[in-house]
């Protein structure tokens, strides 16, 4: 068998830094320097899974991109909707609608090619919207559902990083935790397999309809 490569100094330094840290932010230093410094056939291999992901042709075809959603518009959305929800979501964890659409991963991802640029910079737009899809909130376990639900729709670094990550953390610090990370991966997971694509669909044209409907219809209810 060929030798294992070496991990570049300054990333196994931001694995370890992760790995001690409790603040569920812990995994973006990470993930950035991963993509800065991680062995380039592993990179290459999570660009080959993005652009082969169900849908991910289409999209690349028509490359949509929305604008910024209109928070004050939504609330006049009907009761049960899509985008009554996500604007109940946005005000009840107290978020910006527009934060993720300025990540510094969308830069990351560019910088490897347009292709990747692309599908990141829309998945960043449509994180917060798979937390009202799928029901996940914004707890540390909310967050590890939903990261693992992304990763079976569409590979990407940074959710990757995160279900790879925390259950090495458990382990190392505390195992007793270990069998709730893993449910949450397992389900987030299983959903995402299961469940039509996502990614693809241009919900911002879907505010107005019912979300029960739309999981039902997508395989997520």
């Amino acid at each position: 068998m060929p030798d294992s490569p070496d991990l570049d100094p300054k990333l196994k330094d931001a694995l370890l830094t992760s790995l001690a840290s409790w603040d569920p932010r812990a995994s973006v230093p990470l993930a950035l320097s991963f993509m800065a410094r991680g062995d380039s056939e592993a990179l290459d291999g999570f660009s080959r899974l993005m652009q082969s992901s169900p849908g991910a042709d289409s999209m690349l075809e028509d490359r949509y991109l929305s604008p910024t959603p209109d928070v004050d518009a939504l609330r006049s959305c009907p009761e049960g909707s899509l985008g009554r929800a996500f604007v109940e979501y946005l005000d009840e964890n107290n978020l910006d609608a527009n934060l993720l659409r300025e990540s510094a991963f969308i830069a990351a991802h560019k910088a490897r090619g347009a292709d990747e640029g692309y599908l990141a910079e829309r998945g960043f737009q449509l994180h917060d919207l798979f937390h009202v899809l799928t029901g996940y909130d914004t707890s540390p376990l909310g967050e590890v559902k939903v990261v693992s639900f992304t990763v079976a729709q569409a590979p990407a670094p940074y959710p990757a990083m995160i279900i790879a990550s925390r259950p090495l953390q458990m382990m190392l610090y505390q195992p007793e935790l270990l069998p709730f990370v893993m449910d949450a991966i397992t389900e987030g997971w299983s959903r995402g397999r299961s469940a039509s694509p996502l990614l693809p669909v241009h919900w911002e044209d879907h505010w107005h309809e019912s979300l029960a409907d739309l999981q039902q219809q997508y395989g997520l209810d």
